[in-house]
């Protein structure tokens, strides 16, 4: 018997000291190799697809430093073990072409001054203990080097979004940015709108400018002096034009799309100007507003490609939001609430990657866009957004003077009306067999066969040379500075941001930071049924956890004595 005991020991012994030598070998062997398993509905935590292309074609070594102090306050604590898991991933996909290491300059002056040289200023955090709060100095930023040049993400803040914005500098450092042009010189909303542009309304582009280290931002001026449009621009965005369009700014746009160069433009078909006094509004007063026709006169080119918007407000009596109505009578200051001329559509192209994770737009005063069939034989046409069948247009020349308790007349001529069309496929010139304008203005033939043309004047194409790429959409408040101010405190114009973000992805074909930026970690709260709930909740986790361990423990005790007696028997 005591033979087959110590036996019976000696095996265990044995079995234990395999067991540890395997998880010693297991864990030797599997330091060199990074695995991590997500279960997250949008994946977060694992690395994307197209960021791993990026640092896998990094033309160059990237040095990457993260300065992150030992000391952040315990809020921060996941956020840096995600950094660090992260840029774990970035290394693996990058195939030895981007090293990182992470720097604590807490205590080391040397690296302090280093994180300074690097771009990560110290940061001035406040610890949350139970008895008292302290302000405290931290590191948590990272710093991008790449052939000389130096990069950062100063102060990380949080996990999400991270991915975004380290792909975001890794591209603006090592990848060729697109050309986006906004055109200028109609009264279209610009990037760097003035004070006379804030009055004509709109209040400009000015948001766009934050897009600058993703694409090579600029405004040219249509139908004035020689090719404005240069070749290696990429895309055209014409944003709420406001006076008469010259033929030779329309023909520019033509022959843009016929290069097989996309073109997005955002046209009002009504336009709001203050009454009298010169359009001057006197303090304290509310002046009403005056609807009528926008003399752009663009209707003769876009409906030669299929479109036409209309001389119409849609107003939405349901489903609307809040937005600009008019100054208050006594503070004078700018007042707010909900009006059908803020319509909200739900309807939204499914599968179409200008509404990718986009549930909801804001139409502010928007204008109904309508598609004519067969004008552009073997065209993709795509609705992009429409309103609800209870919608109604406000045709001619009305007056727009929100009041309080105001009774709306509704209107007779009712919805589906669609709001935006995108267009993709070949496309035929607006000049096709005509006369052009030149760079005076001056009518040009159509060249005869073999002719030659004047010096620096291209030859007129009649039909696209590749896949023209086409968004018109029949309001230009939906990207306008006034408008999107409202998406940091109104989710309806939340979907106004991805559109807009989307839009510029899709006419520039640069796509790769678009499904990165739609990632997002979404909250997950307990439904509370009663004032009970978090209770049950709380002592589920904290008594019920570990009870069911021991419960687990038990059974297996039971199980394995069973085991025993039927041995011996």
């Amino acid at each position: 018997m005591a033979t087959s005991k110590a036996k019976t020991g000696a095996n265990a012994v044995i079995y234990v000291l395999l067991v540890i030598g395997a998880v010693i070998f297991g864990n030797i062997a599997l330091s060199r190799v990074f695995k991590r398993f997500d279960f997250t509905e949008d994946k977060v935590y694992t690395l994307s697809q197209p960021s791993k292309d990026l640092v896998a074609k990094l033309p160059d070594k990237l040095t990457v430093k993260a300065f992150i102090s030992g000391d952040l306050p315990p809020e921060l604590q996941q956020a840096s073990q995600y950094t660090r898991d992260l840029l774990d991933e970035y290394k693996n996909a990058s195939g030895g072409k981007m090293t990182w290491e992470a720097l604590d300059p807490a205590a080391d002056k040397e690296l302090e001054d280093e994180a300074k040289k690097f771009k990560v200023p110290k940061l001035s955090l406040e610890r949350h203990s139970k008895d008292k709060l302290e302000l405290g100095s931290s590191f948590f930023g990272i710093a991008f080097q790449y052939q000389g040049k130096i990069e950062s993400i100063p102060k990380i803040q949080q996990a999400e979004g991270l991915e975004f914005a380290i792909d975001s500098v890794i591209k603006m450092m090592t990848v060729k940015k697109k050309k986006l042009a906004f055109a200028d010189g109609e009264g279209e909303l610009t990037t760097t709108a003035d004070q006379q542009q804030q009055q004509r309304g709109g209040g400009g582009l000015q948001w766009v400018r934050q897009l600058s280290n993703q694409y090579d931002i600029s405004e040219v001026k249509l139908g004035q002096g020689a090719k404005p449009l240069a070749d290696d621009i990429d895309a055209l965005i014409v944003a709420g034009p406001k006076q008469p369009m010259s033929e030779r700014a329309k023909y520019e746009i033509d022959q843009f799309l016929m290069k097989g160069k996309p073109v997005a433009i955002f046209l009002d078909g009504m336009l709001l100007q203050a009454a009298g006094n010169g359009g001057m509004q006197m303090p304290g007063q509310d002046q009403p507003k005056i609807g009528q026709k926008n003399p752009v006169a663009m209707d003769d080119l876009l409906e030669s490609y299929g479109f036409k918007v209309r001389d119409d407000i849609i107003e939405e009596p349901r489903l609307n939001t809040i937005g600009p109505v008019g100054a208050d009578p006594n503070s004078g200051r700018m007042r707010v609430a909900n009006y059908p001329t803020f319509p909200v559509s739900v309807q939204i192209a499914p599968g179409h990657p200008l509404t990718e994770k986009v549930q909801a737009m804001t139409f502010p005063f928007a204008s109904s866009v309508e598609y004519i069939k067969d004008k552009q034989p073997g065209l993709s046409v795509t609705a992009l957004a429409q309103s609800s069948s209870d919608a109604w247009r406000q045709t001619g020349i009305f007056v727009f003077s929100p009041q309080p308790g105001q009774q709306l007349k509704v209107g007779d001529d009712r919805g589906p009306f669609t709001f935006a069309y995108a267009a993709s496929g070949p496309l035929k010139s607006f000049f096709a067999g005509r006369s052009h304008p030149n760079e005076a203005g001056q009518e040009v033939p159509p060249p005869a066969p073999n002719s030659s043309l004047p010096p620096g004047e291209d030859k007129p194409l009649d039909q696209s040379t590749g896949p023209a790429r086409l968004v018109i959409i029949g309001t230009s408040n939906i990207i306008s500075q006034e408008y999107m101010q409202f998406a940091q405190q109104v989710p309806d114009y939340g979907g106004n941001v991805g559109f807009a973000l989307n839009l510029f992805d899709w006419l520039t074909q640069d796509e790769l930071l678009k499904p990165i930026r739609a990632k997002n970690m979404s909250a997950r709260p307990i439904t509370i049924v009663s004032e009970s709930t978090p209770a049950i909740a709380r002592y589920a986790n904290v008594v019920g956890v570990p009870l069911l361990f021991i419960a687990f423990g038990i059974a297996r005790w039971q199980l394995r004595n069973s085991r025993r007696r039927m041995a011996k028997l």
